[in-house]
């Protein structure tokens, strides 16, 4: 069985140093930032969203726990804003991989989104990322948008 529980704030600082991170490594392989710059930028973009840490309005974030005995297996960031529910973040560690927990916050979050007033949750999910691409497609959501580039270096 999954929970999603509110984070921690002792958990705050690893959680968030994990997502610039990966958030970073994201937007250098799509090609919109170089690695020089990404750490920053990042970092500029989380703390934009979330300027009050875990009490900024309408973010909340979560852990994921899950298996037996339970543990936290990751995390979770829903955000309410003026367009509906946005999942910024499922991030489950690799431990814990292919067990259905992703599955399981998913869904949720999307009961969160939808006692809060949601009437849509939407997520971005980068084109490599295949795996998560399948999780969300088997979960109902739908492609809105596909952003498409080419690299022109030899």
């Amino acid at each position: 069985m999954t929970r999603l529980t509110p984070l921690a704030e002792a958990d705050l600082s690893g959680y968030l140093d994990r997502l610039v991170r990966d958030y970073a490594a994201d937007h250098v392989r799509g090609g919109r930032w170089t690695e020089e710059e990404s750490l920053t930028e990042a970092r500029k973009e989380v703390d934009k969203l979330l300027p009050d840490g875990l009490a900024s309005p309408d973010q909340f974030l979560f852990a994921i726990v899950a298996g037996e005995p339970e543990a936290k297996v990751g995390e979770l960031w829903l955000a309410l804003e003026p367009r509906g529910g946005f999942v910024y973040d499922l991030f489950v560690d690799e431990r814990y991989r292919r067990r259905g927990y992703a599955e399981g916050a998913m869904r949720l979050a999307e009961g969160i989104a939808r006692q809060k007033g949601a009437r849509t949750l939407s997520l971005h999910v980068f084109g490599d990322n295949a795996g998560a691409r399948r999780l969300y497609a088997r979960l109902g959501y739908r492609e809105t948008n596909v952003r498409m580039s080419k690299s022109l270096e030899p």
